[in-house]
């Protein structure tokens, strides 16, 4: 099982070393993200949404995301309180806990494990779940208020609106091609761009907290969610997608909320850069349970 996520270590330690060079600075992971979000996601989300079926497993990747980060957000915000934590390390410790990096993570691990077929589920999850509420709730959990042009003006959202349109039609077999080969360019391009975002140094800024957090996000909440599919007796590979989603350490964009409106970033930077360190072994070591 760990020789599937090998590439994904591979490319992002590729990206950490040519940093460590001086060959790449940080900074350029800005140009790789921004390729990613304004073109191979959106082309991703064109390509495979359109070839997922809608029925009771799509709804339920939906249904599982929605209820993974409602349950991460009650928890986060119940220790938080308990722990004592002030308003501002407590917005960023239930941003951290709660929103998981379904995409910049989740669609690699999902590649390794589960290949083109679980994309689509992967998809669904992130751009219908994560994406939706980290952008609503999660906006909501930083500053107080909801931004609705947040959410139409997203590429990878409009992207999923023209998917929903063109479902009962045949595209040309070019922009079929296009779709395909600009989608897959996604993989390694994102696990560049994350792998040159990464820093030990980032990791000791706030250790207890970042520990704390990762173990609700990447540990309780997708055990809890594995019992709840083992009780139910549901093991299809939407649901296996689902809950390896579930199981993403802390997506980058809550801490991109959490430096933007003050809040602490220091907990949000360190529990993004320990959860992704520690996803290498978690995430393998989980789905071993299933």
């Amino acid at each position: 099982m760990y020789e599937r996520v090998l590439f994904v270590a591979l490319i992002f330690l590729s990206a950490y070393l040519l940093k460590t060079l001086k060959l790449f600075r940080e900074e350029d992971s800005k140009v790789f993200i921004n390729y990613v979000l304004y073109f191979s996601l959106p082309a991703l989300v064109l390509e495979k949404v359109r070839e997922v079926k809608i029925g009771t497993e799509a709804f339920a990747v939906v249904l599982t995301a929605w209820a993974v980060i409602t349950t991460s957000i009650l928890l986060s915000l119940l220790l938080g309180r308990l722990m004592g934590m002030e308003e501002r390390s407590l917005r960023s410790f239930v941003l951290v806990s709660s929103f998981g990096n379904t995409a910049f993570m989740g669609y690699p691990f999902t590649f390794a494990f589960f290949r083109d077929e679980g994309l689509r589920y992967a998809v669904l999850y992130d751009q219908l779940g994560s994406f939706l509420l980290v952008i609503s709730v999660g906006f909501f959990v930083a500053t107080g208020r909801f931004s609705l042009r947040e959410i139409l003006t997203f590429p990878p959202f409009i992207a999923l609106g023209l998917a929903f349109l063109l479902r009962s039609y045949q595209l040309p077999q070019v922009l079929e091609t296009f779709l395909e080969i600009s989608g897959r360019s996604l993989i390694p391009v994102v696990l560049f761009a994350v792998g040159l975002k990464f820093s030990f140094g980032n990791l000791f800024a706030s250790l207890k907290g970042a520990f704390l957090s990762v173990s609700v996000k990447m540990l309780f909440v997708p055990l809890l969610l594995l019992i709840v599919f083992k009780l139910l007796g549901l093991s299809g590979l939407s649901y296996k997608v689902a809950f390896l989603e579930s199981a993403m350490p802390p997506m980058v964009m809550a801490g991109v909320l959490a430096i933007k409106y003050g809040l602490d970033e220091s907990l949000a930077i360190s529990a993004i850069t320990l959860g992704m360190v520690l996803s290498f072994f978690t995430v393998p070591l989980l789905l071993s349970l299933l």
